[in-house]
């Protein structure tokens, strides 16, 4: 039996659509019927997948983020184009893996922008024309949220104020038929994993299941988020970490 996730005929912007796990979660959508906006640092990356999504037959175009302004320019892009945003899927990397004493203020700074404040003007940009027509938020935070890790304190910091951001979203907007949520992945097979484990700083642990989490796993997490399935799902933080998190 095939599930159906209702979501075909809808509008969605993925900001981080040029990583790996942002990649993956708009060919997900795209498959689903889903007309996707990508945004995300590497152009040349968010070209390549527009067209790797339009020669399957999808729905598919890039709004480059590369200064505060072009937030808003990209939902009014969309609004001109008759195709409202009603799913925003925040899926950005935080840049920077070190210990403590050797983050100065500008990595930190980083870190900021590339992750919480990233989230913070697409959400700011969105909800607006969101608000009263319904729609669903999902932000990618990640284990380090939750759990800290001495090599990802500045990442694990940024994770932890998504988390509370967006359980704060949730309540703001409920009334007004937004739902937002969560997505914590844990370690996930990548090329920017890769690179990550072949460092000399420790990022990782073994997987806690027989294998190392997929960048589909993830996508399929947001999927279901984001559909009529999860209708009343609101708030949550929910792990596709193998059950890495031994905490209640």
């Amino acid at each position: 039996m095939t599930m159906d996730f209702a979501l075909r005929g809808k509008c969605a912007w993925v900001v981080g659509a040029s990583g790996a796990i942002g990649g993956s979660v708009s060919m997900t959508l795209a498959q689903l019927g889903v007309s996707v906006w990508l945004s995300g640092r590497n152009e040349g990356k968010l070209q390549a997948l527009q067209e790797t999504l339009l020669k399957a037959g999808h729905a598919a175009k890039v709004v480059p983020l590369k200064e505060a302004a072009d937030f808003p320019r990209a939902v009014a892009a969309m609004v001109a184009a008759q195709q409202t945003p009603d799913l925003l899927v925040n899926s950005t990397a935080s840049p920077r893996f070190d210990s403590f004493d050797r983050l100065s203020d500008e990595h930190w700074d980083e870190v900021f922008e590339a992750k919480l404040l990233t989230y913070v003007r697409s959400m700011r940009a969105a909800l607006p024309v969101m608000a009263g027509r319904g729609g669903a938020i999902i932000n990618i935070s990640g284990r380090g949220g939750r759990q800290p890790s001495a090599t990802h304190l500045a990442g694990g910091s940024m994770n932890a104020a998504v988390n509370l951001l967006t359980k704060g979203i949730s309540e703001a907007y409920r009334e007004q038929g937004v739902r937002a949520n969560v997505v914590s992945p844990g370690p996930i097979s990548s090329p920017r994993m890769g690179t990550l484990e072949a460092s000399t700083v420790p990022t990782t642990e073994p997987s806690v299941l027989a294998r190392p989490g997929q960048t589909q796993d993830v996508a399929n997490a947001v999927a279901f988020l984001a559909s009529p399935l999860a209708a009343h799902i609101n708030g949550v933080i929910l792990g596709v970490d193998g059950g890495g998190i031994s905490a209640i």
